[in-house]
């Protein structure tokens, strides 16, 4: 269990408030502590972003709230950006460290870099069933789950596209342990440029985690974010999500004012 967001802007916003509040939701998790006795997602944290013409990858084992390094991280990000972040709660029997806190980096046969950060749980023993052998069954469920995303990529060519089907087949596969929401970044070469863009899934399986494993949206101009839940209660007052409400994949270039929602198709 984690907690994340992801957002895209053309223009200024404050991404310091925004890693604060992830901070915060990460340190005292009301909706954690009332599911499982523990308020903390303690298991280190990270962050990807497309900053200008600068890629920024950042993962650490120390809990968000006591890492000396997060100001100076949040320091290196100018506008553009395009950011997904996250905090840890490892599930049992997972390994810790810096090499399994999100988002995880794949690269691309194209040269594109796709970055992923996961909330949930996954069956590794059926997700590889699913997808195929994308990588050793010892590995954290959300690399595993990284490496398969990647695939479908290549194989959609749309990020929006891949996520919704990726998520329909891990459905139809019984993968989902409670949740299984994402939120990555894309990074894709054009020309000499970088180009950027934020996907989201919002998957609860469980009637036992739908406010905990909300997603929540904010859309305005040229500026689109998605958040768990928790950051709802420790983001500014000013800053109002919509919860999503259904199980939906989400898409926004850098520069867009809307998601677009892709529907993931019942497989059974």
């Amino acid at each position: 269990m984690c907690r994340l967001f992801a957002l895209a802007a053309l223009e200024a916003v404050n991404v310091m408030e925004w890693l604060k509040a992830l901070k915060w939701a990460a340190e005292r998790d009301p909706l954690l502590e009332k599911l499982t006795g523990s308020p903390q997602h303690g298991d280190g944290w990270g962050l990807a972003a497309l900053s200008a013409d600068r890629l920024i990858h950042y993962r650490s084992p120390v809990p968000i709230w006591a890492d000396p390094l997060l100001e100076v991280v949040a320091s290196t990000l100018s506008f553009p950006v395009a950011v997904v972040a996250h905090a840890r709660k490892a599930s049992a029997g997972m390994p810790l460290g810096a090499a399994a806190a999100h988002p995880f980096a794949v690269p691309l046969r194209d040269g594109s870099v796709l970055f992923v950060s996961q909330n949930g749980a996954l069956d590794v023993e059926r997700l590889l069933k699913a997808v195929g052998p994308v990588a050793s069954p010892d590995n954290v469920d959300s690399f595993i789950y990284s490496l398969a995303l990647a695939r479908y990529v290549e194989g959609k060519g749309d990020l929006g596209a891949a996520l919704a089907e990726l998520h329909s087949d891990l459905e139809g596969a019984g993968c989902v342990k409670g949740m299984a929401n994402t939120a990555a970044l894309l990074v894709r070469r054009s020309g000499g440029e970088l180009r950027a863009e934020v996907g989201a899934v919002r998957h609860v399986v469980s009637d036992r985690l739908r406010a905990y494993g909300e997603l929540y949206v904010v859309e305005g101009e040229r500026f689109v974010a998605t958040f768990s839940s928790t950051l709802a209660r420790t983001l500014p007052t000013d800053v109002w999500g919509e919860p999503l409400g259904e199980n939906v994949a989400l898409c926004a270039e850098l520069g867009a004012s809307r998601f677009r929602r892709y529907e993931i198709p019942a497989k059974r």
